[in-house]
């Protein structure tokens, strides 16, 4: 829930459009935009919806920008409508802490606009609507939800026997894979999926204690040709690059008070955006070239943002019937010999590994 919190947090700072602001200022400019951000995720019970009003004044913008009126409404209705089956939400208003205090927006808190559905309807489409409390047209907008998605069922029954990143057949002291390859079906009006891995270890420390650690191995965005949701895309890892990128984290170098770090399991994560959301993330991602300028992408009625929908997948196991996935033993092997991670202290509790000299009690 907090990660999806953030995102709109996000999303409404990188929007700049000063209109207006309820200060002792003196503005110059009478109008206001309002700014709605809204994703719908299917895999979350709490739903956020961010409603803004941009702002201009006179003197110094970056002074109003900490002032917390200046881009939150007092009067406002919030609902969204399930629209198959004639569903209304009221939203409920709750200010939340802002995680990272260094930007130029006010730090102390901000307004968000939530519901708690007993459940969606993959069918239905949802609106949301704001509005005011003056004869203003209310501003709208309606999204679609994404269809079923998942790994592909080959590419789980492969996990059974665990995840092979080194295998350990080559002349040399190690033989990495290079050609792992994470299958998945798309969902209908799904455009982008993101794939994450994320491996678990449990931190032991020399003073005593432990702590269950993850470490997030993002794997980048692929793009369907189209939202039809047929098809389906694939990833292709190299084992190596993994150890490397192990080897690299700050977090992990300081070991002066850890015993030991004990291999877990490993989940792949896929996270599907709506065709409007991608096109959005596309529109507004950094620019890279000379050509500084972009089009401006909203699907709000008499506003500008976005209200879309995003679905998720989390692989931890093959199947109900199999353990959580694990690596294979020349995996785990590299991980606690090898050249990239021999000094972080990893090893294995499994008991099948008991006469090796990565096992670890």
């Amino acid at each position: 829930m907090k990660k999806e919190l953030r995102v709109l947090l996000v999303l409404m700072v990188t929007t700049l459009i000063f209109v207006t602001c309820s200060t002792d200022f003196e503005l110059n400019v009478p109008e206001e935009t309002t700014i709605v951000y809204g994703i719908i995720d299917q895999a979350a019970d709490t739903q956020w919806v961010k409603v803004n009003k941009s702002f201009l004044g006179d003197g110094n913008n970056y002074e109003y920008a900490a002032i917390n009126d200046c881009t939150e409404y007092d009067n406002i209705s919030v609902t969204v409508e399930e629209n198959n089956s004639g569903m209304t939400w009221l939203l409920d208003e709750k200010y939340v802490p802002v995680d990272n205090n260094s930007g130029i927006y006010y730090t102390d808190s901000q307004k968000v606009y939530y519901f708690v559905p007993d459940s969606l309807d993959k069918t239905s489409t949802y609106t949301v609507k704001v509005q005011f409390d003056d004869n203003r047209p209310a501003v709208e907008s309606t999204t679609s939800l994404i269809g079923i998605f998942d790994f592909a069922t080959l590419f789980k029954y492969q996990l059974i026997s665990g995840v092979e990143f080194e295998n350990g057949t080559g002349l040399s002291n190690s033989n990495y894979v290079d050609n792992f390859k994470i299958e998945w079906s798309l969902g209908k009006d799904a455009k982008r999926y993101d794939l994450n891995l994320r491996f678990h270890y449990v931190e032991h420390y020399i003073s005593g204690g432990s702590a269950d650690k993850y470490i997030d191995w993002y794997q980048g965005s692929q793009e369907a040709n189209s939202a039809s949701g047929i098809g389906q895309l694939d990833r292709v890892v190299n084992g190596e690059l993994f150890y490397e990128f192990l080897g690299n984290l700050e977090q992990l170098q300081d070991v002066s008070n850890v015993e030991k770090r004990v291999a877990g399991n490993i989940e792949f994560m896929l996270i599907a955006s709506h065709e409007e959301l991608s096109t959005f993330i596309e529109i507004n991602e950094p620019v890279s070239g000379i050509v500084t300028e972009r089009p401006t992408y909203t699907n709000i009625t008499n506003g500008i943002g976005i209200f879309s929908a995003s679905a998720r997948v989390i692989l931890d196991r093959p199947s109900s019937l199999h353990p959580l996935i694990k690596f294979k033993k020349n995996s785990v092997q590299e991980l606690a010999l090898g050249q990239y991670t021999n000094g972080l202290l990893f090893c294995s509790d499994s008991a099948a590994y008991t006469a090796e000299s990565f096992y670890c009690p």
